[in-house]
């Protein structure tokens, strides 16, 4: 009898259990699909103890969180029916959880990195796949994204932040999570200028710039990213003209200032010493960071992809610089002239983790 025959939901499990023993008879442990029916079977057949031992496990990570004692309980118990139901055999789901019970399965120091993968992170293997399980859940509570319940329920060193906000980590502080469930990744910042609005800004030195507004005028449906608008821009107004010069930096503190505000000013002066996009780029990541953690007031950002299974940990504008040349990260999207409906989305980095191997 082969092993697809059991596995199937039981809506009365009592009723069941006696048929299940009967059929387990004939199945061979040294056979692997045998051995994974019957390790689901065991875990059928002892969902009470298994259910209690998850439950008492999340009470040790979840002791100090933020929330209301019937909050508590029901994340509990959801996290006892996702793990219970998750991809695991029985004694690594037992082994995760003996670790769980002293404290969690998180190696901090390992995700307190520059770059990590799970492998590194998790210290039982059977916590990748809970994490995965878990990546979604509380979405949405509280204003939490993808990833924050299942860490701070998965370590006592994490917590859910008080208020809106990401995570409290032992000996780092306010972490701001930033995961990536497919293949691209968030957006540091929201808001600023629209497309129409620094088209207009454009226009007023139409006569000086004639390439720049050629080319917006041909890209008028999308964006205008660094390699697209400063070629033009150079074409119109060379850096060796002092009048030229002067020019641009005015126009690149119209546009810029739309959205980095105050923080514009190390982006108008890379504009006026350098016709290089990539060093141009670099002052703006760093500004976009700088921005970034002044309006949402934290510690760290932590970047997470599940598709490629890394974080990435970033605690000031050179960690963020160091990562977008690691060789780990995807191109950063920035646009200079937001499309139509990108507008408050495209002028901000996005930070990626590619699928390189670590």
């Amino acid at each position: 009898m082969r092993a697809t025959q059991f596995i199937r939901e039981y809506d009365d499990l009592e009723a069941e259990k006696q048929g299940i023993i009967s059929a387990i008879s004939g199945l061979r442990a040294d056979n692997q699909e045998d051995a994974k029916l019957l390790d689901r079977i065991y875990k059928i057949l002892n969902t009470g103890q298994i259910g209690q031992n998850i439950s008492n496990a999340f009470a040790v990570p979840l002791e100090g969180e933020p929330l209301s004692d019937k909050e508590k309980q029901q994340v509990i118990q959801d996290m006892t029916q996702i793990i219970s139901q998750s991809d695991n055999d029985y004694k690594s789901l037992q082994g995760m959880i003996s670790q769980l019970e002293k404290g969690g399965v998180i190696n901090l120091q390992a995700l307190d990195s520059p770059l990590t993968s799970f492998g590194q992170v998790f210290t039982h293997p059977s916590a990748i796949k809970v994490f995965h399980a878990l990546k979604t859940y509380g979405v949405g509570k509280k204003q939490k994204g993808p990833g924050e319940y299942a860490l701070a329920c998965l370590s006592n060193k994490i917590r859910l932040a008080a208020g809106e906000g990401d995570l409290d980590f032992d000996g780092i502080g306010k972490v701001e999570l930033k995961s990536a469930v497919s293949s691209t990744g968030g957006r540091i910042g929201y808001g600023g200028g629209s497309q129409k609005a620094k088209t207009q800004a454009l226009e007023k030195y139409a006569e000086r710039i004639p390439t720049v507004m050629a080319t917006l005028k041909a890209n008028a449906a999308g964006s205008l990213g660094f390699n697209k608008f400063i070629p033009p821009l150079v074409q119109d107004l060379p850096l060796n003209d002092n009048e030229s010069k002067q020019l641009r930096g005015a126009i690149i503190k119209d546009l810029i200032t739309m959205d980095l505000e105050s923080f514009a000013g190390p982006v108008i002066d890379a504009f006026m010493r350098s016709d290089d996009p990539g060093a141009i780029e670099e002052a703006y990541l760093r500004a976009n960071f700088a921005w970034y953690k002044n309006r949402d007031d934290f510690d760290a950002l932590m970047l997470c992809s599940f598709a490629n299974e890394k974080f990435a940990m970033i605690k000031n504008d050179n960690d963020l610089i160091a990562f977008t040349k690691s060789g780990h990260a995807q191109s950063r999207a920035i646009s200079m002239i937001p499309s139509q409906a990108g507008a408050g989305r495209e002028q901000w980095a996005q930070l990626t983790l590619n699928k390189s191997k670590m």
